[in-house]
């Protein structure tokens, strides 16, 4: 049987320009290489599977090739980068932390430190998760990490940068790797089919991509995992069943069942889920991604925030027209509680399925806000409309000596509203009388007043607000002076504070004369009195004399318990 090299290792990269997704690390260790500005210790910290022993690898393999390319490339033609390839090289020297984490490997480290190389200028020490040595052997290696002969290379390298000890990390120059992105993932496993002549679907490879997590090496196994079990051809289909992921399909499903309010489809598509093997909190997980997905294919600028083939983005930007902001925004919400209250709930299927009830309903509730605000708005509209109207009845009552009149009988009025245009258009029409009759009829409705009656319509009127709650206002209008004279009636208050509350309700206290006197025609006057009224000192002696000229026995209290005044 043939020997089989898993795609991890088969495809290891061997230089710089074909390691993945860590463009920052390769482009300053090539110059670090060019410009002979090489440091003494080196720390690699980043997730698994991203490339941080390989580029170890590549860099000790550079720095002692003897014919270096302009590009900071090994060559792969001299004695060097030969024995490095074939695995003969004693140049490199790899450490697993994890299995060699105490003094005594740190001291043969320190021991192998000292032996020059045969074959190359540089000797590079490789150490695997260093975070694993113990305080002990970190103390032992201090020394000679940060002054080990010139040429000794360290590079250190960790996934739990926060267990790295201080002194340590001062003494190295620190590389962070990101995690690969789901497209670099995809774009090498397409190269890696191609190379191993298999067909796929780039929906397929997009999964597994995803499924990775950022992780180059884990890609390469689930691809291996994959291609053994499709048979050189990988389908979406085909990868989405193995892999035990959501289909898509179902998400773009639950989501258009939600804008349309179909909540026993919704609920028989969950239970499909649930029947299929997958984890209720798995799927509501995976649905906050997906409507997370169609917020940021809104806006054409963040679209590239998407990790998906072409195919699905297009599907992204043709359920997002449909969606509303606000609908998004509010499920977001509701699906991030969720989740905090998904471990904690006793029934934890009811738990999601009340979540994808109230996301059903959102859209409802703000059609029911929407037609709300309408039918106040039109509410609005209309006492808006009427109150025009009442106010040109009483403004078309006018009298004229010797001059016709009109007629408030004979106004005709007609209105037309648009409420959903929020327009008023008042298509007003005046008959002017001619008639001695009918004007007659207009002058005998103005009834002959005078003081007296205006006093008692004004108390009336009082009384009425007293009633009503308002006793600072009856109180104003009851204690203040009345006169009145050829229609105007002028009201004298007693104080500033009492005429600012007149002025704000004048206008409802002329409609209520002109209403009570039968006279359309009066106005009103509001005054002060220009009288000084006598201020009354509030301050404790003050009070105390007032008190002792009305009951003398005070001043025997004072004197007996000897009381003194505040001045």
């Amino acid at each position: 049987m043939e020997n089989f090299i898993v795609s991890a290792r088969k495809y290891r990269p061997q230089q710089f320009n074909t390691v993945v997704g860590q463009n920052h690390i390769t482009s300053t260790l090539k110059n670090a290489i060019l410009n002979k500005q090489l440091a003494q210790a080196y720390l690699f910290c980043g997730p698994r599977g991203v490339g941080k022993t390989t580029c170890a690898r590549i860099f000790a393999k550079t720095i002692n090739c003897t014919q270096i390319s302009s590009t900071s490339e090994a060559c792969d033609n001299c004695e060097s980068c030969l024995s490095f390839d074939s695995g003969a090289s004693l140049n490199v020297y790899e450490l697993d932390a994890a299995s060699n984490n105490s003094v005594d490997d740190i001291r043969y480290l320190v021991d192998q430190v000292r032996i020059a190389p045969q074959l190359g200028e540089f000797k590079v020490y490789v150490i695997d998760e260093v975070h694993m040595l113990s305080n002990s052997a970190f103390n032992a290696f201090l020394k000679t990490l940060e002054e080990p002969p010139k040429h000794a290379k360290f590079i250190l390298a960790t996934t739990e940068k926060q267990k790295i000890i201080p002194t340590i990390l001062s003494r190295c120059q620190v590389f962070n790797f990101n995690r690969i992105k789901t497209e670099d993932i995809s774009n090498h496993l397409a190269f890696m089919a191609n190379k191993e002549r298999v067909t796929f679907e780039p929906e397929a490879l997009h999964v597994i991509a995803q499924k990775a997590d950022g992780g180059l090496r884990d890609a390469c196994s689930i691809f291996d995992q994959m291609v053994a079990f499709t048979g050189n051809n990988l389908s979406y289909k085909q990868i989405v069943e193995n892999l035990n992921i959501l289909d898509y399909d179902y998400y773009f499903k639950i989501t258009d069942a939600l804008l349309s309010n179909n909540l026993p489809e919704i609920m028989v598509t969950f239970d499909n889920i649930l029947k299929k093997g997958f984890d209720a909190h798995h799927f509501i997980i995976g649905l906050g991604e997906h409507l997370r997905n169609i917020l940021v294919s809104k806006d054409p600028q963040t679209i590239v925030l998407i990790e998906v083939s072409e195919n699905l983005k297009q599907n992204y930007l043709k359920q997002a027209q449909n969606c509303s902001v606000n609908f998004l925004i509010k499920s977001l919400s509701i699906i991030s509680k969720t989740d905090v209250n998904y471990k904690s709930a006793k029934n934890q299927r009811l738990l999601v399925e009340m979540s994808l009830l109230q996301l059903t309903f959102i859209n409802v509730s703000a059609d029911t806000e929407k037609k709300k605000d309408d039918l106040e708005n039109n509410l609005s509209l209309s006492q808006k409309n009427q109150t025009l109207i009442t106010k040109i009845e009483k403004e078309s009552q006018i009298k004229f000596s010797n001059k016709p009149i009109i007629s408030v009988e004979q106004l005709k009025i007609k209105s037309s509203f648009s409420l959903n245009e929020k327009k008023t258009e008042l298509d007003i029409k005046p008959i002017i009388l001619n008639s001695v009759s009918e004007e007659s009829t207009i002058i005998n409705k103005i009834k002959t007043i005078n003081t007296e009656d205006v006093k008692s319509a004004l108390l009336k009127y009082a009384e009425k607000k007293l009633q009503e709650g308002a006793r600072q206002l009856s109180i104003s209008l009851s204690t203040s002076e009345v006169l009145y004279e050829n229609n105007l009636i002028t009201i004298t208050t007693k104080n500033e504070i009492q005429k600012e509350q007149l002025i704000i309700e004048k206008q409802n206290v002329l409609e209520n004369l002109r209403a009570l006197l039968e006279n359309n025609q009066i106005i009103i006057e509001i005054l002060t009195s220009k009288i000084e009224t006598n201020t009354k000192s509030f301050k404790p002696a003050d009070v105390f004399k007032d008190m002792a000229k009305k009951n003398p026995i005070i001043n025997n209290l004072k004197k007996t318990f000897d009381l003194e005044i505040d001045y």
